[in-house]
């Protein structure tokens, strides 16, 4: 508990007394501080890079300084990891888990690096293991109180808001040349303000400034901070000029149309960027087993949320309600809480382009994001 109360105060200073430089958080006009919190924030840039010798040499000052930063132990395990030092990572990673128990991240890494192989000749069709027999138990039982209660009913304290695109990924352009990443990030960084300042619930952000973020990190950020919301930003794009209006998504293995399909197709784009982690044959993971049967109820009040978000739309914005659709987007499919995708408005449209360039059309969203929340 003690460790929380610190991590928060100390998103808190992060707010008040650091500004952002070209995608990374720094001291106002000294550099990097000499103490625990600045060689983590020095670490981290260091991962950003990939410069992994260099970020465990530093973040190994961090931890040393404070052992019980369960975020710079779970940096130090994450430059570890970059290493190929699995058992050094393991470690690290063990350490953030035992200071913040909900240290999901930690656990799912600690999981893939200390998998072990199946022993003897595979089947196309082999018996279910006591530990996923015990997986479809449970999603059975929780099918049956979801459908009995008509909804997990979440209440909403934590949000993340992750600004679609960034950096060298501008997202769709328009035809005054607006882009995707800057109207986003404009309106996701009003949001947090506005959530943060009522005071009822704790915002935070996948990006803070013009730098790319893989689709599989903003997902993971949202895990870190056990949020109630995910909530990722976007602007629409057609090849079709008259094309225009809101609509929200959420998530699902098939898309709910051609269209919505399209959609999912163009935001995963961008994966060819991010690196994946190849899992060897024979492997299994366990947290995948156990996170099979919580997707199903995170989609499912997800697309309630949807509705909720595109009825404010609707009634706030003058822009043409698309309605709520669903498809498999990379960046909410891990999700492990509901999350939703808006599209608002169409920077190909002329005319919602313009809207779109105006502060006080961007407030209006920013208005009918919060109350959707709310």
């Amino acid at each position: 508990m003690e460790n929380t109360l610190r991590r928060r105060a100390f998103l808190k200073m992060m707010a008040k007394g650091l500004f952002v430089s070209s995608g990374l958080l720094v001291y106002p006009s000294l550099g990097w501080s000499e103490d625990a919190m600045g060689y983590a924030f020095e670490g981290q840039s260091l991962l950003h890079k990939k410069y992994y010798i260099k970020a465990v040499q530093v973040l190994k000052k961090s931890v040393n300084l404070d052992p019980e930063s369960d975020w710079a132990q779970g940096l130090l395990g994450r430059a570890y990891a970059g290493l190929g030092q699995k058992a050094e990572a393991v470690v690290a990673f063990r350490n953030a888990i035992r200071i913040n128990p909900g240290d999901t991240y930690s656990r799912m890494m600690i999981a893939e690096m200390t998998q072990k192989p199946i022993t003897g000749t595979q089947k196309e069709k082999k018996p279910l293991t006591p530990l996923e027999k015990k997986a479809l138990e449970e999603e059975e039982v929780m099918l049956n109180r979801l459908n009995a209660k008509k909804g997990l009913g979440y209440n909403v304290k934590r949000v993340v808001i992750d600004a679609g695109h960034g950096g060298f990924d501008p997202g769709a352009v328009g035809q005054s040349g607006l882009k995707e990443k800057d109207v986003t990030l404009d309106i996701a960084l009003k949001l947090n303000t506005k959530l943060n300042s009522i005071g009822k619930i704790k915002s935070f952000l996948t990006r803070t400034g013009d730098y790319y973020m893989p689709l599989s990190a903003r997902t993971v950020t949202a895990n870190q901070h056990q949020a109630d919301l995910f909530i990722s930003i976007h602007i629409n794009a057609n090849n079709k000029r008259s094309a225009n209006g809101s609509e929200t998504y959420f998530c699902s293995k098939k898309a709910s149309s051609s269209e919505a399909e399209k959609v999912a197709a163009l935001e995963n784009s961008v994966l060819k960027f991010d690196e994946t982690h190849k899992k060897k044959p024979g492997y299994i993971n366990i947290e995948e087993i156990l996170f099979r049967f919580e997707q199903k109820l995170y989609w499912t009040e997800s697309g309630k949320f949807a509705k909720t978000f595109q009825d404010r739309f609707k009634k706030n914005l003058p822009f043409r309600s698309r309605g709520v659709h669903s498809a498999n987007f990379y960046v909410l499919r891990r999700a492990k809480m509901p999350s939703i995708l808006l599209e608002t408005g169409f920077i190909s449209n002329s005319s919602n382009e313009e809207m779109l360039k105006k502060p006080a059309f961007r407030d209006k969203i920013v208005d009918s994001i919060a109350r959707g929340i709310s």
